[in-house]
């Protein structure tokens, strides 16, 4: 590995110090000893002269991993995550916590099959393919019980370069800090969105306990552009996805000021089921069952413990299916299709049967980044179900309008 790549440097000096890949596969085994002996620079492996792919040390990789679950566990944050991920990388935070292996309950386990480095040289080439064409090369290297490297897309890498230089401190996007930062009122910041964080923040004053404090809080810039997008956002959408968002946000404000984030009464949200792919037969007829029942509530398909197809209720799915129209596909996901005879290329869809038995290899296909899905008819030969690559469910799960919908 060149002498003068530095892990503190700006991504520009990586894109120069990449290496090719015949280089990379032959240098693995080097590299992985340099990480056991304590040499934590990354290996940057391009084609031409991007790059593409990144071998870095488990240790580095846990700590990402780490600091983007922090994030992700506070409204506050996760939003600020969102924005600067969007501002800074056109990333949405759903692609990076694909790309890092983190879960759905952002756990930090292991996330993805180990190989030895022999089989990792081998597999550098399909990685590279893969990546280069939209999938998730995320892969474990060892050759002990434990990993001792991790392949990450090298977008993932410079956004943790981004975040070490320029990105998010150890300090809160907002504290409660007179002495250090500036301060304002919850009311102040609510005039300065607009109209509906104005009202927002009124109901808010409207239902709190009498008696409890009203600190004010420090506001980072980046956050407060954040929430003016969300305000701008939500009045063109009234009850959609931005006005829950910027509601969720201005709640979680009032916690703060009052001193009531984190207690043990916080109640947490609620979180979408988790099913591994082998007990996924034994579990559709369930799923089916509480679809049918009328619940809408996503469940979350995965290997390992790592998400990557949604199971959802054929009613969802065409709300998301519109979203994707009107949106004419996104950097993640494509125009989700319908099924055949609705649209005359769609999939044909498959009776339950049938998608007991294959949906685990539709699962495992998604997960070597091929495109496949499955619509899962009911006894009248009508779609019902939807198991699908999860980041094309969440590329347009934002975009939802719920309460037009419902209407």
């Amino acid at each position: 590995m060149p002498d003068d790549v530095n892990t503190s440097g700006v991504v520009t000096e990586f894109e120069a110090e990449s290496w090719p890949l015949e280089a990379a596969a032959e240098g693995l085994h080097q590299v992985i000893d340099g990480f056991q002996n304590g040499d934590t620079r990354p290996l940057v492996i391009g084609d031409g002269d991007q790059p593409v792919l990144v071998v870095l040390a488990i240790a580095d990789l846990a700590d990402f991993r780490a600091r983007i679950a922090e994030l992700l566990g506070n409204p506050v944050d996760a939003g600020w995550l969102r924005y600067y991920l969007r501002s800074t990388f056109d990333m949405s935070s759903e692609t990076l916590v694909e790309q890092l292996g983190v879960d759905a309950d952002h756990g930090l386990s292991s996330l993805a099959s180990q190989v030895n480095v022999e089989q990792a040289a081998a597999l550098l080439p399909d990685h590279l393919r893969r990546t280069e064409a939209g999938g998730n090369p995320l892969m474990l290297i060892g050759d002990g019980m434990l990993a001792t490297a991790a392949l990450i897309a090298f977008p993932a890498f410079s956004v943790l370069l981004a975040m070490e230089n320029e990105g998010k401190t150890d300090d809160d996007s907002c504290v409660h800090d007179e002495e250090e930062k500036p301060t304002t009122p919850l009311e102040v910041l609510a005039e300065r969105l607009g109209p509906i964080s104005t009202q927002l923040v009124a109901q808010i004053n409207a239902g709190r306990e009498p008696g409890l404090p009203k600190y004010d809080l420090h506001f980072e810039d980046e956050l407060v552009e954040h929430l003016r997008d969300l305000e701008k956002r939500a009045q063109a959408a009234p009850g959609g996805g931005a006005f829950a968002e910027l509601s969720d946000l201005l709640h979680s404000f009032d916690q703060m000021r009052s001193g009531e984030l984190g207690e043990d009464g916080e109640e947490e949200p609620a979180e979408a089921p988790y099913i591994e792919v082998t007990d996924l037969p034994a579990a559709l007829g369930e799923v089916r069952d509480a679809f049918r029942a009328g619940t809408d509530d996503p469940y979350l398909i995965g290997i390992d413990g790592s998400p990557l197809a949604g199971l959802i209720s054929f009613d969802l799915y065409e709300m998301l299916q519109q979203v994707s129209v009107d949106l004419g596909g996104t950097d993640e996901a494509p125009v989700l299709p319908l099924p055949a005879p609705r649209w005359e290329d769609g999939p044909a869809p498959v009776s339950f049967d049938a998608a007991v038995a294959v949906c685990g290899a539709v699962v495992e296909d998604i997960s070597n980044g091929e495109v496949s899905m499955i619509f899962v008819n009911d006894e009248v030969d009508e779609p019902e179900m939807v198991l699908a690559p999860l980041v094309w469910l969440w590329a347009y799960v934002d975009h939802l309008d719920f309460e037009t919908s419902e209407a």
